[in-house]
């Protein structure tokens, strides 16, 4: 059980943390792609990932 929500919740958060650490620890430019989304307001970039999490964590209730 602990292993699955681990699984479940675990993995997005790594990635949103280590694709952070990634691109902030560049000294060169940021892709385009990444200046774009810099340029909008974060509270739709972060919906979307509290989204995923919480998707992420009702399938592994149900599946439970």
């Amino acid at each position: 059980m602990t292993k699955e929500l681990l699984i479940a919740l675990g993995l997005p958060i790594a990635y949103l943390v280590i694709s952070t650490a990634v691109l902030a620890g560049r000294h060169r430019q940021l892709p385009r792609f990444v200046q774009r989304l810099t340029a909008r307001d974060a509270l739709l970039w972060n919906s979307v990932v509290g989204l995923t999490i919480a998707v992420a964590a009702i399938q592994w209730a149900l599946r439970r």
